[in-house]
């Protein structure tokens, strides 16, 4: 009697196509981490704008005098080069923690655009009056996405405030 012994288990063939496998998987897995940094970046920025508005809005609410400074139905742009110069002093501090790259807040390339205009019931903004009817203040955040200076990206708040 003659018995032939067959041995069990994988082949080498068998094992070599796993390994491919299990690296195009693992080559589509970090592949995927290249799109998601970036992502995270934008989210991050996009949560700084948010709390920039909120600090420009907590300013204009307790010293709304100051848009008298930037004048009745204008725009002022401010960037590193001249905020210290051309800011109201009230609003110095913030444009610094945007502006400055040692600050949490801070956005690479970015300037912003304060805009005073009509209010929403069309009464055209009079920073001279102090009974004025309300007054449409803009701010527009431009900046270069993510630390590296990527595409420019915009975010712009809207305001109404009373004198």
């Amino acid at each position: 009697m003659h018995h032939t012994l067959r041995q069990a288990g994988m082949s080498l063939i068998s094992v070599l196509v796993a390994i491919v496998i299990f690296g195009l998987g693992m080559l589509s897995i970090a592949s995927l981490y290249g799109l998601a940094v970036p992502a995270q970046t934008a989210n991050e920025e996009a949560i700084d704008t948010a709390a920039i508005g909120n600090q420009f809005w907590s300013t204009l609410q307790a010293s709304p005098q100051f848009i008298a400074q930037i004048g009745a139905n204008t725009t002022a742009t401010y960037s590193p080069s001249n905020y210290l110069s051309a800011a109201p002093t009230v609003l110095q501090p913030m444009l610094g923690s945007i502006f400055s790259s040692g600050q949490p807040m801070f956005l690479p390339g970015a300037s912003v655009q304060i805009t005073t205009k009509a209010g929403a019931d069309g009464n055209p903004c009079d920073v001279s009056n102090p009974a004025a009817p309300t007054c449409g203040v803009q701010m527009t955040i431009q900046w270069a996405s993510g630390k590296g200076g990527g595409e420019l990206r915009t975010q712009t708040f809207n305001y109404q405030v009373g004198f």
